[in-house]
């Protein structure tokens, strides 16, 4: 069953608090995301876009994965040797 992803808006405000971007109105003018986009991601209401997070991401110098928690792979594991 697949992990439901989340929007890490803690990762996004510790990352704008860094740069002093303290209102979700500061958010949006450095992202270029509606204000009202970036108030409904801080509240936890809407998943973002893939555009929405590229946007974050490069405004604030980080990654997709640091942006959203639940991208877990599970690698399957093979055995390529026989115990001995």
């Amino acid at each position: 069953m697949a992990t439901p992803l989340r929007f890490r808006a803690d990762v996004l405000s510790k990352k704008a608090q860094a740069v002093g971007d303290t209102t979700n109105f500061d958010i949006a003018v450095r992202t270029g995301v509606r204000e009202s986009t970036i108030s409904r991601l801080m509240a936890g209401l809407t998943m973002p876009t893939v555009g929405t997070l590229g946007a974050i991401a490069v405004a604030y110098g980080t990654t997709l994965d640091d942006l959203v928690a639940g991208l877990v792979a599970k690698v399957p594991v093979s055995r390529t040797e026989e115990a001995a």
